[in-house]
């Protein structure tokens, strides 16, 4: 293993917030426009990894401990559901269908016996394995829980042996947030891009980390590393991969009432650039505690059409989450739509969500909040994951038509048996067009009248439209331990039925200890062939999990034929001689599906534009194989995109791989700024930039800094493709700044704007134009507690923290434990000037606080401030009219209004001290908890504490420690 290359993870600039539009659209769907947040850039690492010569971990061996990954509840259960239009208990009507067809048309179709079926990772001493994995042009790569975070193997996909030993997903990169892996691993095969990406989330933060293979070949490539760091703890992530971006979703706790969906920037993060995510979120259901939506993960070599919206899915039992009017005879999937603009935030538009109705199911297993349902041999129920659309959600585009297959669990008696409910959702005539319910079904075979419990199903569509499950597979009585099956049907078969006869993979030997069972089983489908099923899942052999690899495949599937894609669809060139100048050479590769051996002439699909030349070589290909394009151009090129198309033809069938090529022939010409105004006040702190256009520019770097030389710069974001700009992260108010842009292009940086400048609005505690401001005191815990004093009951404390600082490396941390404390953090005596106006103490806060969701809304936990005139004999607490800024959250139980929450990013809270002009004064921060619920690791984080006043006459400087 060697580092080739090594760069510091880096945010280029803060987090933002938008104000969003909402509205429904002429066939009356709601949509959402503008970002609720966007992320700052974050500049990624890379590292080259042979896994070869990675050492073999030491392996768990029965009697080691046992770590238990939780579930969160991140919202309480708002109703308790009694519908008022009751369903009869009986069998599924899908059920009965499938065990109708089971019992007349003796099936003797088949999936293969496996090709491929070996024993995967098995118990690393946590719980549950969350197994997964995908299939790539050679290899299968399987991830799984471990003690140090998510444990990644690889496989030849020929025969199913490993490729070196099991490593930590971590080591693909360096330092950082992302070292300290906590799993919930998830391993996507981008067919687009010919490309492996890898993610996990970490141990106490909030981070998400993706690493992006450099080619198809994992076993021995460049990482390339982006650590994204989300607004609040990100649980059970699940992730598609599109055309335009990563999309993803969690059941993330930030989003009180709220469920959110991802896009992360997919061009960017292939390209190796700084890169953001943005964030919606939408209204969840009422009937769960834990939710998330479903992400369409593509597959197949048609990507989705132009422009279309990434897509995510979930279920909606509306006997569980609307039973004062819901339909006893369907239910729904629900479909939102994400059009990212990673350019202008303020122009993604979340659409839906959209109900496709389906036949009744439901989603009560042992009630809707309980992790256990379906008993093992030995009583012990296991995790029934009633609430996803289960991994994944398979998006493929026929031509003809698109489709989308998934499945999740149902109770197919009212007895608490679990089910498969599976389906097909189509879409034909393009993105404007509905998805609307092609077939559906319950496979929940009768078993000679003693019904096994089936659940935790993957399911895939290979690419002549055949569907396959893997699924696990348990009974008490007579006892099935938990073990591996799978079944499947054909697209020309009897709708809403599996046709297969059900196959073992791997038959159980033992039960479950605890309740948890893997949340992310997953089937894929061969992108080399279109037609081969790759499934993992868990099951147990003896006392202790382990898992299962297996593939298998329809005879029927698919006319031979070839695939066609090169490794680069975008580049640049800066054609500014006479002579030509060169592209590094595009790989195309050409793939062979069912054995497809013919020969594949390559060619041009017209003359070259003006200024190009190039070649194929060589020009024909027997798949599979590939060829190389070379592409140059002189400065008789036309600046600006350009189009070039390679066709691949054998017999009657062609195939087309296009590159775009921004050409540049000189340095960019010189913007001139529109917006805002020169010396214009009274400005927004997050303010619209705007500029003209220059000439042959393909970037445009904005910086903003305090002083007119730009020695103190306090944003520097590039913008692509537009000429305006709302930074990332707000200004400080009543603060004048000075601006400045950059045209950039392949050729090198341009001439720079001339500067502007604009002085900001003001906020609550702000100087007047004209007075001067004074630091009397500041504290940003740097440099230990410099005269604070931690005091209180319980077991839980004032304590200064590394974990989420606002500024600099550390922060105070009163944690929320499920216990009783009174944690006091007092301040130094700190004398408030006479005659100034206003005097006002200031912090960033950050809450992650258990609060009050129910009326009357509260905190069962908070904090708030207190102060004394006495030396801290006596202390009063401030009240809602002494906040200025950042007001309380409500009323902290058995005691008075303070802050909570879970969790908010840092928000700035202003109190004013003009009352105690002139007096000696010591504040204290008091956060007290309760012993139920609490939110340790994190709680009440305060950063920056100041207290600052307004003079009118020269600076007069009363306290500063220079602590930053």
């Amino acid at each position: 293993m060697a580092a080739l290359a090594w760069l510091a993870p880096l945010a280029i600039s803060n987090a933002a917030e938008f104000k969003t539009e909402q509205g429904f659209d002429s066939s009356g769907v709601p949509y959402d426009r503008g970002a609720d947040y966007v992320s700052p850039q974050v500049v990624p690492t890379t590292k080259f990894v042979n896994v070869l010569t990675l050492p073999t971990l030491p392996e768990w061996k029965p009697g080691d401990p046992i770590k238990e990954v939780p579930r969160q509840f991140s919202d309480p259960q708002v109703l308790n559901p009694v519908p008022v239009n009751p369903v009869a208990d009986k069998l599924d009507d899908l059920a009965q269908k499938q065990r109708d067809f089971d019992q007349t048309q003796f099936p003797t179709r088949a999936l293969s016996t496996p090709a491929v079926n070996v024993e995967g990772q098995t118990n690393t001493g946590v719980s549950p394995s969350d197994v997964n994995g995908d299939i790539g042009p050679n290899h299968y790569v399987q991830a799984i829980n471990g003690s140090g975070g998510a444990l990644i193997r690889i496989y030849n996909k020929a025969d199913g042996t490993a490729v070196g030993p099991a490593f930590e997903l971590a080591t693909l990169g360096s330092g950082g947030a992302c070292a300290t892996g906590l799993g919930d691993a998830v391993i996507l095969y981008d067919e687009l891009a010919s490309r492996w990406v890898l993610t996990e989330f970490v141990d106490g933060a909030n981070d998400l980390c993706f690493y992006i293979s450099a080619g198809s070949n994992p076993a021995s490539t460049t990482w390339t590393r982006y650590n994204f760091v989300m607004p609040s703890f990100p649980d059970y992530p699940h992730y598609g991969v599109w055309s335009d971006a990563y999309y993803a979703a969690a059941n993330e706790n930030g989003t009180s009432g709220q469920r959110p969906v991802y896009a992360f920037d997919r061009t960017k993060m292939l390209a190796g650039q700084a890169a953001t995510f943005q964030r919606k979120t939408v209204a969840r259901l009422g009937g769960f505690s834990f939710e998330a939506w479903q992400a369409a993960d593509h597959d197949g070599i048609e990507a989705p059409p132009t422009n279309a919206p990434g897509l995510f899915m979930r279920h909606r039992d509306d006997e569980s989450h609307n039973p004062g009017s819901n339909n006893p005879t369907q239910d729904f999937l629900e479909i939102v739509q994400l059009d990212v603009d990673f350019t202008t935030p303020a122009n993604t538009v979340l659409t839906g969500p959209v109900q496709v109705p389906i036949s009744e199911f439901s989603s009560n297993l042992n009630g809707l909040t309980a992790f256990n349902a379906f008993p093992q041999p030995n009583g012990q129920k296991l995790d029934p994951l009633r609430e996803q659309v289960m991994n994944k959600l398979i998006y493929r585009n026929f031509g003809t038509h698109e489709t989308l297959v998934g499945n999740m669990v149902t109770d197919v008696d009212a007895a608490d048996t679990g089910g498969i409910r599976w389906f097909e959702l189509r879409r034909t005539g393009g993105i404007a067009n509905p998805w609307t319910l092609h077939q559906e079904g319950t496979y929940a075979p009768g078993d000679g009248g003693n019904p096994a419990d089936r659940w935790m199903a993957g399911s895939a569509i290979d690419s002549a439209g055949n569907i396959a499950m893997g699924y696990s597979v348990t009974r008490q009585s007579p006892g099935i331990f938990p073990e591996i099956r799978y079944v499947g049907r054909l697209s020309s078969d009897t709708l809403g039925v599996m046709t297969s006869p059900e196959r073992t993979l791997i038959a159980g030997g033992g039960s479950q200890s605890n309740e948890r069972w893997g949340d992310y089983h997953s089937m894929s489908v061969d992108p080399v062939d279109g037609c081969t099923f790759w499934y993992t899942g868990g099951y147990m052999p003896t006392g202790a999990w382990s898992t299962r690899i297996g593939s298998f495949r329809f005879d029927e599937c698919g006319t031979p034929t070839f695939t066609f894609g090169g490794t680069t669809t975008s580049s640049q060139l800066c054609a500014n001689q006479g002579t030509p100048v060169s592209l590094p050479n595009n790989q195309l590769n050409v793939g062979s599906i069912s054995g497809f051996v013919d020969p594949v002439n390559l060619a041009f699909s017209a003359s070259l534009p003006t200024g190009f030349s190039g070649s194929l070589t060589p020009g024909t290909v027997t798949p599979p194989g590939t060829s190389q394009l070379a592409l140059s151009a002189t400065n008789a090129a036309t600046p600006g995109d350009t189009s070039i198309t390679v066709n691949a033809t054998s017999g009657a069938t062609t195939r087309q791989f296009t590159t775009n090529v921004l050409v540049a022939t000189a340095a960019p010409g010189t913007p001139a700024l529109t917006a805002p105004a020169d010396n214009a006040i009274g400005q927004s702190l997050t303010p619209t930039f705007s500029w003209s256009a220059a000439t042959q520019a393909a970037s445009y770097q904005v910086q903003v800094a305090t002083d007119a030389g730009f020695t103190t710069i306090v944003a520097t974001q590039t913008v692509t493709g537009g000429t305006s700009l709302v930074l990332s992260t707000p200004l400080q108010s009543s603060t004048n700044y000075f601006w400045r842009v950059t045209p950039n292009n392949v050729c090198g940086a341009g001439t720079i704007s001339a500067v502007r400048t604009f002085r900001t609005q003001t906020a609550a505690g702000d100087c007047d134009v004209g007075q001067t401001p004074v630091t009397v005191f500041s504290e940003g815990a740097e440099a230990g507690a410099n005269g604070f004093v931690v005091s209180g009951t319980g077991a839980s404390s004032w304590s200064i923290s590394t974990a989420r600082p606002f500024a600099g490396t550390s922060a105070w941390l009163a944690p929320d434990p499920a216990t009783a404390t009174n944690q006091l953090l007092d301040s130094p005596t700190i004398n408030i000037p006479a005659g100034q106006n206003p005097v006002v103490l200031s912090f960033q806060s950050d809450e992650t606080i258990e609060d009050k969701t129910t009326a009357p809304v509260g905190c069962w936990d908070g904090g708030w401030v207190e102060f004394s005139t006495n030396g801290g004999t006596n202390w009063t607490a401030f009240t809602a009219t002494d906040i200025l800024a950042g007001p309380f959250d409500g009323a902290v139980d058995g005691a008075g209004a303070g802050w909570c929450g879970d969790p908010r990013a840092y928000n700035r809270k202003v109190i004013s001290l003009n009352s105690l002009a002139g007096q000696a004064v010591k504040f204290r921060f008091r956060f007290t908890s309760d012993t139920s619920v609490g939110r340790t690791p994190h709680g009440w984080y305060i950063d920056d504490i100041s207290v600052r006043s307004c003079s009118s006459g020269p600076t007069d400087a009363v306290f500063a420690n220079s602590f930053e």
